[in-house]
């Protein structure tokens, strides 16, 4: 089993369930627009994140491993970071750290700059795209 593919399928698996119930069932328990905006930036992300780590799981096999493991779990803190602290504040409206997000965006931007040094940096192993 590969953890950042496993990870990927969750998210994305998750990510469409919380989308569909925001497309049926938000709108019924949230009234205010710019919530239920903060609810699909979450599911956004979410599912981006999602794909994010197909590619973290494709680059392990073809930058340094260790980079693209560092651009993994700096990933997986700020997509989890950022959706959930979003699903909290607009489900039960709860927001005990304010910059829970904001910070955890900027783990997703450190997890890409990893994944470009670890590109720049790496010989490539095997791939038809050189």
């Amino acid at each position: 089993m590969h953890i950042w593919a496993f990870l990927g399928a969750l998210m994305l698996a998750s990510g469409i369930a919380l989308g569909a119930y925001g497309a049926h069932g938000l709108r019924a328990a949230v009234t205010v627009p710019r919530l239920i905006e903060s609810y699909e930036y979450a599911v956004l992300y979410q599912l981006i994140s999602g794909l994010g780590f197909f590619a973290v799981a494709w680059a392990t096999q073809h930058f340094k491993a260790w980079l693209v493991n560092i651009a993994g779990i700096l990933l997986l803190i700020g997509s989890l970071g950022f959706s959930v602290s979003l699903y909290l504040l607009v489900l039960i409206q709860w927001r005990p750290f304010p910059l829970v997000t904001p910070i955890s965006g900027f783990f997703m931007i450190a997890a890409w700059v990893v994944m470009a040094i670890a590109a720049l940096t790496s010989q490539p192993k095997r791939s038809s795209f050189y």
